[in-house]
């Protein structure tokens, strides 16, 4: 996990390239907003931006607020996929993944 910080729409990476022909299998996401509101997204950059398909995680959150998913079967990133975050607005959020990587 990593923590970020915003006063403006910021993308950051969690996990980065898997290698070619490897696979990140998300089994989790937390996202824990520390201070202001802010628009967080948990993404697999391999297939998607921060809207639409590749979306795990996203919402809108303020101080204290947050979300806890979790993936049964694990999702599947695109080979050599990149997991990645995006905040929009002012504040702090704490952004976690629990993955594993295979072929």
């Amino acid at each position: 996990g990593t923590l970020g910080t915003t006063g403006a729409a910021v993308w950051g990476t969690l996990i980065a390239a898997s290698g070619a022909g490897t696979y990140q299998y998300v089994e989790g996401v937390q996202i824990v907003v520390a201070s202001g509101t802010v628009d967080c997204v948990i993404t697999n950059i391999g297939i998607g931006g921060s809207t639409g398909a590749g979306v795990l995680a996203r919402g809108n959150f303020p101080a204290g607020g947050g979300l806890v998913d979790q993936f049964l079967p694990a999702e599947r990133s695109g080979t050599n996929g990149t997991l990645s975050f995006w905040m929009g607005g002012a504040g702090t959020a704490w952004f976690k993944v629990k993955y594993y990587q295979a072929t």
